[in-house]
Protein backbone atom coordinates (compact mmCIF):
# COMPACT_ATOMS: atom_id res chain seq x y z
CA UNK A 1 0.00 0.00 0.00
CA UNK A 2 1.38 3.52 -0.81
CA UNK A 3 1.56 6.72 1.25
CA UNK A 4 1.30 9.76 1.08
CA UNK A 5 2.86 13.14 3.04
CA UNK A 6 1.18 16.43 3.74
CA UNK A 7 3.60 18.49 5.62
CA UNK A 8 5.38 16.27 8.45
CA UNK A 9 1.57 14.14 8.58
CA UNK A 10 2.11 10.68 6.92
CA UNK A 11 -1.08 8.71 5.50
CA UNK A 12 -1.60 5.43 3.41
CA UNK A 13 -3.90 5.35 0.58
CA UNK A 14 -6.17 3.84 2.57
CA UNK A 15 -7.66 6.55 4.35
CA UNK A 16 -7.63 8.56 1.16
CA UNK A 17 -10.00 6.12 -0.43
CA UNK A 18 -12.47 5.96 2.73
CA UNK A 19 -12.70 9.79 2.46
CA UNK A 20 -13.78 10.14 -1.16
CA UNK A 21 -16.09 7.26 -0.35
CA UNK A 22 -17.91 9.03 1.76
CA UNK A 23 -17.65 12.63 0.48
CA UNK A 24 -19.21 10.58 -2.93
CA UNK A 25 -21.99 8.86 -0.60
CA UNK A 26 -22.58 12.19 0.79
CA UNK A 27 -22.82 13.55 -2.92
CA UNK A 28 -25.38 11.27 -4.17
CA UNK A 29 -27.70 12.01 -1.02
CA UNK A 30 -27.19 15.60 -1.33
CA UNK A 31 -28.11 15.09 -5.22
CA UNK A 32 -31.41 12.94 -4.27
CA UNK A 33 -32.39 15.34 -2.21
CA UNK A 34 -32.12 13.23 0.85
CA UNK A 35 -30.54 15.76 2.95
CA UNK A 36 -31.51 13.50 6.55
CA UNK A 37 -29.44 10.59 4.88
CA UNK A 38 -26.94 12.67 4.30
CA UNK A 39 -26.46 14.09 7.69
CA UNK A 40 -27.00 10.17 9.10
CA UNK A 41 -23.92 9.11 7.11
CA UNK A 42 -22.08 12.17 7.53
CA UNK A 43 -22.08 11.58 11.30
CA UNK A 44 -21.37 8.41 11.47
CA UNK A 45 -18.22 9.02 9.68
CA UNK A 46 -17.04 11.90 11.88
CA UNK A 47 -17.82 9.79 14.66
CA UNK A 48 -15.70 6.88 12.62
CA UNK A 49 -12.37 9.27 12.47
CA UNK A 50 -12.99 10.80 15.68
CA UNK A 51 -13.00 7.36 17.65
CA UNK A 52 -10.39 5.71 15.92
CA UNK A 53 -8.00 9.43 16.43
CA UNK A 54 -8.67 8.80 20.10
CA UNK A 55 -8.71 5.95 20.30
CA UNK A 56 -4.86 6.36 20.88
CA UNK A 57 -5.33 7.75 24.31
CA UNK A 58 -6.96 4.59 25.41
CA UNK A 59 -4.09 1.85 23.80
CA UNK A 60 -1.23 4.40 24.08
CA UNK A 61 -2.28 5.94 27.35
CA UNK A 62 1.57 5.92 28.47
CA UNK A 63 2.86 7.72 25.13
CA UNK A 64 0.23 10.63 24.92
CA UNK A 65 0.63 11.56 28.79
CA UNK A 66 4.17 11.78 27.77
CA UNK A 67 4.12 13.41 24.79
CA UNK A 68 0.38 15.00 23.91
CA UNK A 69 0.88 16.34 21.22
CA UNK A 70 1.80 13.02 19.29
CA UNK A 71 -1.86 12.76 19.05
CA UNK A 72 -1.81 14.66 16.19
CA UNK A 73 0.24 12.12 14.20
CA UNK A 74 -0.64 8.63 15.92
CA UNK A 75 -4.41 6.93 16.03
CA UNK A 76 -5.71 3.72 17.26
CA UNK A 77 -4.46 1.59 14.74
CA UNK A 78 -6.46 -1.68 13.82
CA UNK A 79 -7.78 -2.03 17.37
CA UNK A 80 -9.25 2.10 17.33
CA UNK A 81 -10.05 1.35 13.58
CA UNK A 82 -12.85 -1.49 14.82
CA UNK A 83 -13.77 0.39 17.85
CA UNK A 84 -14.52 3.41 15.46
CA UNK A 85 -16.30 0.99 13.11
CA UNK A 86 -18.31 -0.60 16.20
CA UNK A 87 -19.54 3.66 17.19
CA UNK A 88 -20.28 4.59 13.57
CA UNK A 89 -22.43 1.47 13.60
CA UNK A 90 -24.07 1.68 16.83
CA UNK A 91 -24.86 5.57 15.89
CA UNK A 92 -26.39 4.45 12.93
CA UNK A 93 -28.54 1.69 14.70
CA UNK A 94 -29.72 4.09 17.45
CA UNK A 95 -30.38 6.63 15.08
CA UNK A 96 -31.56 5.65 11.88
CA UNK A 97 -35.04 5.75 13.05
CA UNK A 98 -35.16 9.49 14.13
CA UNK A 99 -33.85 10.12 10.07
CA UNK A 100 -36.61 10.51 7.60
CA UNK A 101 -35.86 8.04 4.77
CA UNK A 102 -37.90 8.60 1.75
CA UNK A 103 -36.88 5.16 -0.28
CA UNK A 104 -36.69 1.75 1.33
CA UNK A 105 -33.42 0.60 -0.40
CA UNK A 106 -31.56 4.30 0.08
CA UNK A 107 -29.11 2.43 2.80
CA UNK A 108 -28.14 -0.29 0.49
CA UNK A 109 -27.70 2.55 -2.66
CA UNK A 110 -25.27 4.71 -0.48
CA UNK A 111 -23.53 1.02 0.81
CA UNK A 112 -23.10 0.14 -2.67
CA UNK A 113 -21.78 3.67 -4.13
CA UNK A 114 -19.37 3.79 -0.82
CA UNK A 115 -17.69 0.25 -1.46
CA UNK A 116 -17.31 1.21 -5.17
CA UNK A 117 -15.73 4.69 -4.93
CA UNK A 118 -13.44 2.82 -1.85
CA UNK A 119 -12.45 0.26 -4.28
CA UNK A 120 -11.64 2.42 -7.35
CA UNK A 121 -9.83 5.10 -5.78
CA UNK A 122 -7.68 2.54 -4.18
CA UNK A 123 -6.71 0.93 -6.76
CA UNK A 124 -5.74 3.98 -9.02
CA UNK A 125 -3.86 5.65 -6.15
CA UNK A 126 -2.13 2.36 -5.68
CA UNK A 127 -1.58 2.09 -9.35
CA UNK A 128 -1.97 -1.71 -9.69
CA UNK A 129 -5.06 -4.10 -10.26
CA UNK A 130 -6.60 -2.03 -12.96
CA UNK A 131 -8.78 -4.90 -14.12
CA UNK A 132 -9.85 -5.09 -10.38
CA UNK A 133 -10.59 -2.20 -10.27
CA UNK A 134 -12.62 -1.94 -14.03
CA UNK A 135 -14.31 -4.89 -11.79
CA UNK A 136 -15.41 -3.41 -9.32
CA UNK A 137 -16.38 -0.34 -11.30
CA UNK A 138 -18.77 -2.44 -13.68
CA UNK A 139 -20.08 -4.62 -10.55
CA UNK A 140 -20.94 -1.50 -8.92
CA UNK A 141 -22.68 0.18 -11.41
CA UNK A 142 -24.68 -3.54 -12.46
CA UNK A 143 -26.16 -3.85 -8.82
CA UNK A 144 -27.00 -0.19 -8.68
CA UNK A 145 -28.80 -0.70 -11.85
CA UNK A 146 -30.69 -3.89 -10.52
CA UNK A 147 -31.52 -2.10 -7.22
CA UNK A 148 -33.05 0.42 -8.92
CA UNK A 149 -35.52 -2.29 -10.66
CA UNK A 150 -37.64 -2.53 -7.55
CA UNK A 151 -36.21 0.21 -5.17
CA UNK A 152 -39.80 0.08 -3.47
CA UNK A 153 -39.01 -3.37 -2.18
CA UNK A 154 -36.64 -3.65 0.74
CA UNK A 155 -36.50 -7.61 0.67
CA UNK A 156 -35.37 -7.22 -2.96
CA UNK A 157 -32.79 -4.76 -1.11
CA UNK A 158 -31.23 -7.32 1.19
CA UNK A 159 -31.23 -10.03 -1.75
CA UNK A 160 -29.06 -6.98 -3.69
CA UNK A 161 -26.95 -6.35 -0.22
CA UNK A 162 -26.46 -9.95 0.02
CA UNK A 163 -25.12 -10.92 -3.65
CA UNK A 164 -22.98 -7.68 -3.79
CA UNK A 165 -20.98 -8.31 -1.08
CA UNK A 166 -20.54 -11.77 -2.26
CA UNK A 167 -19.18 -10.22 -5.67
CA UNK A 168 -16.65 -8.58 -3.43
CA UNK A 169 -15.77 -11.64 -1.39
CA UNK A 170 -15.15 -13.17 -5.31
CA UNK A 171 -13.00 -10.18 -6.16
CA UNK A 172 -11.24 -10.09 -3.01
CA UNK A 173 -10.54 -14.50 -3.55
CA UNK A 174 -9.06 -13.59 -6.94
CA UNK A 175 -6.57 -11.08 -5.43
CA UNK A 176 -5.50 -14.00 -2.05
CA UNK A 177 -7.14 -11.01 0.21
CA UNK A 178 -10.45 -12.79 1.46
CA UNK A 179 -9.80 -12.85 5.16
CA UNK A 180 -8.57 -9.32 5.18
CA UNK A 181 -10.23 -5.85 6.97
CA UNK A 182 -12.30 -4.76 4.17
CA UNK A 183 -14.35 -7.96 3.53
CA UNK A 184 -14.83 -8.13 7.19
CA UNK A 185 -15.68 -4.51 7.46
CA UNK A 186 -18.49 -5.05 4.55
CA UNK A 187 -19.43 -7.92 6.11
CA UNK A 188 -20.42 -5.85 9.21
CA UNK A 189 -21.81 -3.46 7.16
CA UNK A 190 -24.12 -5.95 5.35
CA UNK A 191 -25.55 -7.28 8.35
CA UNK A 192 -26.43 -3.74 9.66
CA UNK A 193 -28.17 -2.70 6.46
CA UNK A 194 -29.78 -5.75 5.81
CA UNK A 195 -31.61 -5.92 9.64
CA UNK A 196 -32.10 -1.89 9.20
CA UNK A 197 -34.34 -2.79 5.97
CA UNK A 198 -35.84 -5.79 7.58
CA UNK A 199 -36.74 -3.99 10.66
CA UNK A 200 -38.28 -1.40 7.80
CA UNK A 201 -40.23 -4.57 6.44
CA UNK A 202 -41.82 -5.85 9.00
CA UNK A 203 -42.90 -2.41 9.89
CA UNK A 204 -44.63 -1.37 6.26
CA UNK A 205 -46.71 -5.43 6.74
Amino acid sequence: MKWYSVGSLSFPASWVAIAFAFIGAYLYLRLTLEKQAADLYGNAFFILILTWKLSVILFQFETIIKNPFSMVYFNGGMKGYWLGIAAAFLYFFLSEKKFQVQENTLHVKVWIVIITVYELVFYLLNKEHILFAGLQLIGGIAFFMLLNKNSGNPIWGIQILVFFTCFQGLIYSLEGNLLSVPIATYTSGTLLIAWTAWKGSRKNQ
